[in-house]
């Protein structure tokens, strides 16, 4: 049993990863007004004011947060990849933002 459950903390834990370095997350300034989108081949998930992609093209940290920027609105945090952008990414990012 005890073995069981090291492998499955262990599956747990690399599922996790996997996400940080293939997925998005980000924190928009105001309430999505969408439930999902598809933006370039990834399938965005938003609840409230936080949408997360599992999977993601392999972009710059700056475009990728442009072109979801556009399509949901300004951006309070932005995690590409496994990669946090900073405070002047996010203010060049939020120059794409739809109003």
């Amino acid at each position: 049993m005890r073995i069981f459950l090291t492998t499955l903390i262990a599956a747990s834990a690399l599922s996790t990863a996997a996400f940080a370095a293939e997925g998005a997350v980000l924190k928009l300034k105001a309430p999505a007004k969408v439930a999902s989108l598809i933006q370039d081949g990834a399938a965005w998930r938003c609840t409230n004011d936080i949408c997360a992609a599992p999977q993601v093209k392999a972009l710059p940290i700056g475009r990728a947060c442009r072109k979801i920027a556009a399509e949901l609105g300004a951006v309070a945090s932005f995690n590409y990849r496994g990669e946090e952008l900073d405070a002047a990414g996010l203010a060049d990012c939020n120059t794409a933002a739809k109003p």
